[in-house]
Parts: structure tokens; sequence; C-alpha cells
């Protein structure tokens, strides 16, 4: 970043209106978020191996602004559970593009943020719709003092690690000085399910509307001419404990590619301004797109806009009550009531799958479990081939997760974050959309699979057109 640059940052921040949002975010003169984290090239450049700065002091936040960091708030809040969605372009090949000509990809991801936001319309869900440089973030709340939470709470679920966990956060990790109350982990808990049943209606919308694969997840579907592209409806921050994420502010700046050069160009990184993440409300992209990268016209824009969550009981009640009929919380209730094999007979069970005896794409995620069980579309393809030969979506999770507890070399701390939590996730999000028909499976072949770099050895023998024909004979899609 230049002088110049940074100085501009520094003259936003110093903008009351800006100040003003981002206070209203953490909320309002009192905090409510447990945590403030500051990121950007100023930590960088002084010699952070991660550019990353958190605090437990709301007072630190001037601090933050000073430096001309990005600024995330902690999605554990003391007063509510936080209802957060990240929705954003992804392409597993090249940040290139999207950062060169940002116009295009938005204007790619336009027919699914419409259907979102009728969605939220027509289930009278307030939000607030902040753009970044690669989608959207949709922030709503619910109180933990109202009624609704309480229904929240009940479709929640915690595993017993998890739970654990929860009740000795100051000893786990820094960004929490506190046990969470059981009334915020459930809560967390249940907003993810609904974001994942919200996921599926926006999957089933928009086929024929989006140019755009539309996924769970950066899970490949194929290859076009721009790349290994979709759209990720990012709901994996429900795969972790609630204390370990952040959420960046409205009105923050946004400089990831000031930080990460490598992933999008030394010269590109150069040339472009850094950009405030701002709410769209009712401006078209282009719009929008003009006042990110103009910090003063977007802090004048700051003092037309709020930055106050806002409750969405109301709302999310009638999600609540679509959810409980349909056929995502049946399954959701089946795959909670099986158990994990317990470690003493993982040897006797999951580790008695023969990986000879299914595709190599799928027994690669297992032999190579470091990247393939990390990967979403490697675990795709895992939880497609078991469920297909009779696995049980909980084994499923439950395989993975023993590969999490014992194998050596994992880049996560499963201390701070929680193996059998994760594991879970991956089984259920994606067993769970086979079952409910959202998952089409046309991708569920050997052709799509070679297109996304995930066969190891073509012409192995087997044809995951085969397995895709079980599960269609099993399961009707939609």
């Amino acid at each position: 970043m230049s002088e110049a640059q940074f100085e501009a940052v520094r003259e936003y921040y110093h903008n009351d209106n800006v100040r003003e949002r981002i206070r209203e975010f953490c909320g309002g003169d009192q905090f409510t978020c447990e945590y403030l984290v500051g990121f950007g090239e100023y930590l960088a450049r002084n010699g952070y191996h991660r550019p990353l700065r958190l605090t437990n002091r709301t007072d630190d936040l001037p601090g933050l602004m000073e430096e001309g960091l990005d600024i995330f708030r902690s999605v554990w809040d003391w007063k509510a559970t936080l209802a957060i969605w990240d929705i954003e372009y992804f392409n597993l090949d090249t940040w290139y593009n999207l950062y060169r000509d940002q116009l295009t990809y938005f204007k790619l991801m336009e027919p699914v943020y419409r259907i979102i936001e009728n969605i939220f319309k027509e289930y009278g869900i307030p939000h607030i719709n902040d753009s970044t440089s690669s989608g959207y973030h949709f922030i709503s709340l619910i109180p933990f003092k109202s009624s609704i939470h309480r229904k929240l709470e009940r479709i929640g679920y915690l595993e017993d690690s998890l739970r654990e966990k929860y009740s000795l956060t100051p000893k786990v990790d820094k960004k929490g000085r506190r046990p969470i109350s059981l009334r915020a982990a459930r809560g967390y808990s249940g907003i993810g399910r609904l974001h994942e049943f919200l996921s599926h209606l926006v999957i089933r919308r928009s086929r024929g509307e989006s140019p755009l694969p539309v996924t769970i997840s950066d899970t490949a579907v194929g290859r076009t001419f721009r790349g290994r592209e979709g759209l990720s409806l990012d709901i994996t921050q429900y795969a972790d404990p609630l204390y370990m994420r952040d959420i960046r502010t409205t009105f923050s700046t946004h400089q990831k590619h000031k930080v990460y050069l490598g992933k999008v160009g030394g010269r590109i990184a150069r040339e472009l301004p850094v950009y405030a993440t701002l709410p769209r409300k009712n401006l078209s992209y282009r719009e929008l797109f003009a006042l990110r990268k103009d910090l003063r016209g977007a802090a004048r824009y700051a003092s037309q806009c709020s930055g106050v969550i806002p409750d969405a009981s109301r709302g999310w009640e009638r999600m609540i009550r679509d959810y409980r009929a349909s056929s995502l919380f049946a399954f959701h209730q089946e795959f909670d009531r099986v158990t994990h094999q317990p470690p003493a007979r993982w040897s006797k069970t999951y580790w008695r799958l023969n990986l000879d005896n299914i595709p190599r794409c799928a027994a690669n995620a297992i032999r190579n479990a470091n990247w393939g069980l990390l990967n979403p579309t490697s675990i795709q393809t895992l939880c497609r081939v078991l469920f297909a030969i009779g696995w049980h979506p909980k084994h499923i999770a439950g395989l993975i997760r023993s590969n999490y507890e014992t194998r050596p070399g994992w880049k996560i701390n499963w201390q701070k974050y929680d193996a059998e939590t994760r594991a879970n996730f991956w089984g259920r999000v994606y067993c769970g959309m086979i079952a409910t028909g959202t998952d089409t499976l046309n991708d569920f072949n050997c052709v799509a699979q070679q297109e996304k770099g995930l066969c190891p050895h073509p012409y192995c023998g087997f044809n995951l057109k085969d397995y895709q024909r079980i599960l269609r004979d099993r399961f009707s899609p939609a």
C-alpha cells in the first residue's frame, strides 16, 4: 500500500459517521462483541507473521483505525445470536480476474443476490447487506431475551466435545475470556442449521437462473473458460466453535488484495484502491462499486446508513416453522439420533474400510487426509461414494473425525477447533443435500471429476455414474 493510500484510509476512519457505523455494528456505546480484530498491510510490514491483531479491549478500536487496519468483530455476542451468511464468488484457479474486473463478477452473482433478497423479503427478515470484494454478507440477529430465541435453541445441537470446549473457553483460546452459555451455544448451532435450510432454498431457486453453479462452500462443479468457478453459499463458519469466528464490520476497509499479493498479482494489487465494506441497501451493483472504491464517497454514504444489526426475530421465527416442516429437518433429526463409533472401536469399524474397493478419487480423500479432508470438493466426493454404498451419514462423519483426531500434521489446532463438530458438519451438509434432492448429482461423473482436478487415476476401474444411479434411485432429485 502506498503512503498516499495509507493516509486515505486513516482519513476515512477519522470521519465521525464511519466511526459511528462501526461502533453501532459492534453493539453501540457499550460493545456487545467479545473481541475485535484488526487486519492489514500495516501489520505485515511491521513483522507480524500473520497480519492480525486481536484485542478484548473496546478502547483499542481507535488505535486499530489509526493503523489503517480492516476491522472485524466477534460473532460471539453478549446479548444476541448473530445470523451471518457469507455469499461469495470463488475460483479455485485464480483470484486475478475477480479483482481485475469486479463488475463482471458482480453481474454474474446478481441473479442469486436477487433470489436471496426476495427470500428475506418473503420471510420478513430485515438485515444489513454488506458488500465485500468477492460477494456479500447478510447480517441480522435474534436477542437472547426474545421468546423466539428459545425456539432457535431447540433446533440446535451440541456435540459433547464442543460443549466441553465451551465450558473451558478461557483455557482453549485467547479469543474468549469466559465460558460460552448454553443459550448462546445452542442458538449459534440453530442459526447455522437455518442457514443450511436457506442454502437449499437458494440452490433450488437458482436452477436455470444463475450463470454460476451455486454450491455450499466452494465445491467445484466442473470447469468453465474462466476456471473452476462458482458462487459459494458459505456456511462453514457454523462448522467451528462460536468463539473462533469473526465478521468484517460494516464500513470497515477491505485490503485483502494488498496483503495477499501472490494471489492477486503484484501489479494489480498496487493499482487497485483500498475498498470500503458498504451496505448495498437499494443501490445497483454498479452504483455500489463506484462508492466502494471511493473512500471519500463512502464516508459521505455513511451518513445515510445505520450500522445497527437489525432484530429479525419474527422473520426467523417463520423460517424455523418452515424448516421444522421440511425434509431437511427430518434428515437432521435422524442424523442427530445416531452416534459415532467410540475411538476404541475405530480400528474395528471405520478403519476397516478397504480403500481399494472404492473409486480412487474418494479413497484419495483418506489416503491424503491432511489435504483431502480439508478440501470441500474432496469431502463431497467421499460423502457421495460412501452414502451410495450404504454408509450412514453420521458414520461418514465419524470416519472423517477419526482421521482428524489421529492423523499427525494437521494445520488446524483441534484443541481450539472441534474435530467432531467439523466432521459432523461435512457429513450432515453433503449427505443432506443428497437426501433432500437438493444435490442433483449432475456433476457426479468421471468427466466432471477430471475437470475438477480430483481424478488421481483415470480409468481406475470404477465409474462414478454407477454410484450416481444408486443415489438417484434412492433419492429422487427435485
